[in-house]
């Protein structure tokens, strides 16, 4: 509630002081949150740094969803390798759609379409 508010200092105080004064772990949601929040800023480092924290903690990432923008954000400033991320969380599952979206884009195109509306033309004419 508080990331969503956009107050990310208050949000890691109650973190501190009383979630882990208690002697209690957040969840992968909340580190999801956390996550989300800095690669939504750009903030490679504390995203990271989260995230680590979160497998060390729970000995996994959190969901897909949470680490897209990070994902996002390392492969526009080119550190992903440099980062380590793929060691960290694995491949990016959404990887092939972007490769195979380049394809696609050249058949859905006139000049790639041409043939096949002649045949389709030809198959309603019958």
């Amino acid at each position: 509630m508080l990331i969503e508010k956009k107050d990310i200092s208050r949000a890691l105080d109650f973190k501190e002081n009383t979630v882990e004064a208690k002697g209690k772990k957040l969840d992968l949601l909340s580190y999801g949150s956390l996550i989300e929040h800095y690669g939504n800023k750009g903030q490679v480092g504390n995203a990271i740094l989260v995230l680590k924290e979160c497998i060390k903690v729970h000995g996994s990432p959190p969901g897909e969803k949470s680490l897209s923008k990070l994902r996002l954000a390392c492969r526009q400033q080119e550190i992903t390798k440099e980062v380590g991320l793929e060691n960290l969380i694995g491949k990016d599952p959404l990887e092939w759609l972007r490769e195979g979206e380049g394809q696609l884009k050249r058949e859905y195109s006139k000049k790639g379409r041409r043939n096949l509306l002649l045949v389709k033309n030809k198959l309603l004419h019958i």
